[in-house]
């Protein structure tokens, strides 16, 4: 894929790609998989398939767009609202209410991406989710701020899965309330980590 700091790519042909990964995105949530060829995607795009082709090389390339697209998006979403709380115990109240509201507000990218993943195999970003939040856990052990009856480690792991579950049932439950959601995700782990 190109990317919007490549040198030289205009306004127009960002743009057009992203219109393409966002025609990817409903085909693949709407109709699954198998039904986006490039051909189906540059239809719902309103382009050629030609057109396609010149901003990604492959039907896979498209894919890698929508995968990285979507983490991308959450990783700006989250990384806003968590750096704006002051305390740890804030931070971690953002990352699960950010992570969780950014699915249900995305709910048909998280589907696409889940729906490559489960046909092209599993295709991340490159960024280890765990490893920065067991950080925080254990940095907030050392100020007092979470108690330290828990490994950092494994707390982390149990927080992802949450969030990780919560892309799959927000999906196929699209009226789900998800404040009510978001609020027993955050008492559940005010609970496990108070001091």
């Amino acid at each position: 894929m190109r990317s919007d700091s490549e040198p030289g790519l205009t306004r127009t042909q960002r743009a057009r790609q992203a219109d393409i990964v966002d025609a990817a995105i409903a085909i693949l949530d709407r109709e699954g998989f198998a039904a986006a060829s490039v051909e189906r995607i540059a239809a719902e795009a309103g382009t050629t398939k030609s057109t396609v082709l010149y901003h990604f090389k492959t039907k896979e390339a498209i894919y890698e767009a929508v995968v990285v697209t979507l983490f991308q998006a959450g990783a700006a979403y989250m990384t806003e609202r968590i750096m704006a709380a002051d305390s740890r115990p804030d931070k971690l109240h953002a990352y699960l209410s950010s992570n969780l509201s950014f699915i249900a507000e995305h709910a048909a990218h998280v589907n696409a991406v889940h729906r490559i993943q489960e046909n092209a195999g599993p295709s991340g970003d490159g960024s280890d989710a765990v490893t920065p939040l067991a950080h925080l856990l254990a940095s907030g052990q050392e100020t007092g701020e979470f108690g330290s009856h828990f490994d950092p480690e494994v707390m982390a792991l149990a927080i992802r899965a949450i969030v990780d579950g919560a892309s799959f049932h927000f999906t196929a439950h699209p009226g789900l309330d998800v404040p009510h959601y978001v609020d027993e995700a955050i008492q559940l782990f005010d609970r496990a980590t108070a001091p």
